[in-house]
């Protein structure tokens, strides 16, 4: 358990050096182009893995529409969240990115028909106050942070469907699939204005993009292996500190104080909704009796 939990923190603290890449590389290219990059690098990257060491990349055969649009919910995700780096703080980019897991569960309860417990209920609550701080409408909305919830709007709903999913296949596999079919999905739209200019610096930030993007997954992938996704599942918000801090030493960049709370509220709400009520219970009747006697 304690290795998956380290290997989802390395991936959390690798995660934001993507994003600050797709923020520079944002002040010259379009949020698709920087997706096509990114994705088109990585499904590269996972074919070369698979030829290098002989294993077979599988496409799944009955669930191919499925495929298609978890690819479409999950690009749509990266290009919303890519287009919020280039306009917000990253942390707020980052941070309005973290309401997926409250999507996710209330389709949960919603299309799998899964128990609307009151802590998720309640964690939906805060998530949703969260959200309206960082918004903060008497402030003039911003638009990046309207991409950014939108965004995670899209990975909870991407989150949510992979519950329905017909078909499981490795890891590698997976990536190399879905990485290619998605920049395959966006290529025309990150075209559409020409080529761009080819550069060393473009080839290294798609380089970068590709490769560390590569590494989060297996190492999210190994961590979910290796512990149980309740477990794991609050160790997700440590991408918030770490874009912060990121976002601070690479860009000099700093929030309001109002949308720090958002931000808080937001992960607060996520990691609530993980709350088991029956074990919350027992603790606080195990509690009474302890001071009791």
């Amino acid at each position: 358990m304690q290795t998956g939990v380290c290997f989802l923190i390395l991936a959390m603290l690798l995660t934001p050096a993507v994003d600050g890449v797709a923020k520079t590389l944002a002040a010259d290219h379009t949020p698709m182009m920087i997706a096509f990059l990114r994705y088109m690098t990585a499904g590269l990257i996972a074919t070369a893995i698979a030829k290098g060491t002989g294993r077979k990349i599988v496409v799944p055969r009955g669930d191919r529409v499925g495929q298609l649009v978890r690819t479409g919910l999950i690009m749509g995700a990266m290009v919303s969240l890519i287009a919020a780096l280039g306009m917000v703080p990253m942390a707020k980019a980052v941070g309005g990115f973290l309401i997926a897991p409250i999507v996710s569960g209330l389709l949960g309860i919603a299309i799998w028909k899964e128990e609307p417990t009151p802590t998720r209920l309640a964690g939906s609550a805060v998530s949703f106050v969260g959200a309206a701080l960082l918004l903060r409408p008497e402030a003039g909305i911003e638009l990046g942070a309207i991409f950014s919830l939108v965004g995670g709007a899209l990975l909870g709903t991407y989150l949510a469907a992979t519950r329905g999913a017909t078909q499981q296949t490795d890891a590698l596999s997976t990536l190399a699939v879905q990485s290619l079919l998605g920049a395959g999905l966006i290529a025309p739209f990150a075209f559409a204005g020409g080529l761009p200019v080819l550069s060393p610096s473009l080839f290294l930030g798609a380089l970068a993009l590709g490769g560390v993007s590569a590494i989060c997954h297996f190492l999210t992938v190994a961590a979910y292996q290796r512990a149980e996704a309740t477990v794991l599942a609050p160790f997700l918000y440590f991408n918030l500190l770490t874009a912060m801090v990121v976002g601070f030493f690479w860009f000099d960049e700093s929030i309001g104080l109002m949308s720090f709370f958002g931000l808080i509220a937001i992960a607060g709400g996520g990691i609530l909704t993980l709350v088991n009520p029956d074990r919350l219970q027992l603790a606080f009747i195990e509690n009474s009796r302890l001071r009791a006697a």
